[in-house]
C-alpha cells in the first residue's frame, strides 16, 4: 500500500468538517447556551439611565452609545480572578456572528463588571480571549465598557460574586423589551434565542 491518503477518505473528512462546522465554518467549543423563549421578570423598566466606563476611562451613559432601534445589552460575569470560560466562549460567538443584527436595526454592547477601577485593564484579558479563544476571531466588532465597582450591576439587581451573567434587548426609549438573567454561570442565551426575540420585535 502506498503512502497516499486515499482520495475517498479525503473527500469524507472535508464533507464532515463542512457539515460540522457549517457554511460559516464556526468551531465548536462543545458549551451549550440556553434556548430561550420567553422575557423573565425585570427589576427596572428604563435603561436610559444606565452608566459605564468606556476602554479610556470615559463615564458615557447607555442611551448615548446606542444608535439602532435596538440596542442588545450582554453582561458578562466579569474579571473574577480571570476570564471565565463561558464569558470568553459567549462574546465569541457574538462576535461571529455580529452582523446578524444587521437586519434587525439592531447593535451589541457587552459590558464587564470589575470591583475596583485598578482592574479594568483586565478588559484587555477579555478581549485577547474574544480573539484567540475556542472559536477565533479576528476582530471584536462592538464595544466593551466597564461597570467599575459594579454600580450597573447592582442597579439591575444582577450582583452574585461579580455579576450574574445577564443579556436585555432595549429599544431607543430605554425600555426593556427582553430580560434573561442567568442562574448559573453557564446559563445563558444562544445568539439565535435572542435573534428570534429580534423577530418578534421587528414589523
Amino acid at each position: 500500500m502506498s503512502g497516499k491518503f486515499p482520495f475517498s477518505i479525503l473527500s469524507f473528512a472535508t464533507v464532515f468538517v463542512f457539515a460540522t462546522l457549517g457554511c460559516n465554518r464556526i468551531p465548536d467549543d462543545g458549551i451549550r447556551f440556553a434556548e430561550v423563549t420567553e422575557s423573565q421578570p425585570i427589576t427596572i423598566e428604563d435603561f436610559s439611565g444606565l452608566r459605564f466606563t468606556d476602554k479610556d476611562g470615559k463615564e458615557v451613559a447607555l442611551s448615548e452609545v446606542m444608535t439602532r432601534d435596538y440596542l442588545v445589552l450582554v453582561i458578562t460575569r466579569g474579571w473574577y480572578g480571570g476570564v471565565c470560560f463561558y464569558c470568553a466562549s459567549q462574546t465569541s460567538r457574538w462576535a461571529r456572528r455580529f452582523e446578524e443584527l444587521e437586519p434587525y436595526d439592531a447593535q451589541l454592547v457587552v459590558i464587564f463588571p470589575t470591583e475596583t477601577e485598578e482592574e479594568a485593564p483586565k478588559l484587555s484579558e477579555l478581549t485577547k480571549r474574544i480573539k484567540g479563544g475556542e472559536i477565533p476571531n479576528e476582530d471584536v466588532p462592538y464595544p466593551i465598557l466597564l461597570d467599575i465597582n459594579l454600580m450597573g450591576v447592582d442597579q439591575l439587581g444582577i450582583r452574585a460574586e461579580l455579576a450574574k451573567p445577564s443579556t436585555y434587548i432595549i429599544d431607543r426609549q430605554g425600555r426593556v423589551r427582553f430580560a434573561y438573567v442567568g442562574e448559573s454561570i453557564a446559563d445563558r442565551p444562544t445568539v439565535d434565542s435572542v435573534l428570534r426575540q429580534l423577530d418578534q420585535l421587528t414589523p
